[in-house]
């Protein structure tokens, strides 16, 4: 009994001293995209990117934005194709592709401007 009791007690010890275990940082979001409209650039919401690599290849995501005119990929650093659908009523300024390349520590942004009706 008296050996159980010392073996949990300097197991309950070690517990106490050892340092906490490193929590995994959360990851960078790899793309931020935001969409504006008007010369205000009011946010916009509801407009899907489709996010696939800059090499070619098949969509790694489709994300939406929402009522602050953006929305996030979190995935794994590199170069992405960001490209846009047009809302009826309204024109993009500029492309509707854009080259983002995202490294640790900075998210890229891609921002794509309309025109509505």
């Amino acid at each position: 009994m008296r050996r159980t009791l010392l073996a949990t007690s300097a197991l309950a010890a070690a517990c106490l001293l050892a340092p906490p275990a490193a929590a995994e940082p959360p990851a960078d979001p790899a793309v931020k995209v935001q969409a504006v409209y008007g010369p205000e650039q009011f946010p916009m919401a509801g407009v899907a990117a489709d996010i696939a690599p800059c090499g070619g290849g098949a969509n790694v995501a489709t994300v939406t934005t929402g009522t602050d005119g953006t929305a996030v990929y979190t995935g794994a650093l590199g170069c992405y194709r960001v490209q846009v659908s047009t809302p009826i009523g309204c024109a993009l300024d500029g492309d509707a592709a854009l080259q983002v390349t995202s490294v640790p520590g900075v998210t890229p942004l891609a921002t794509f401007r309309f025109r509505c009706a």
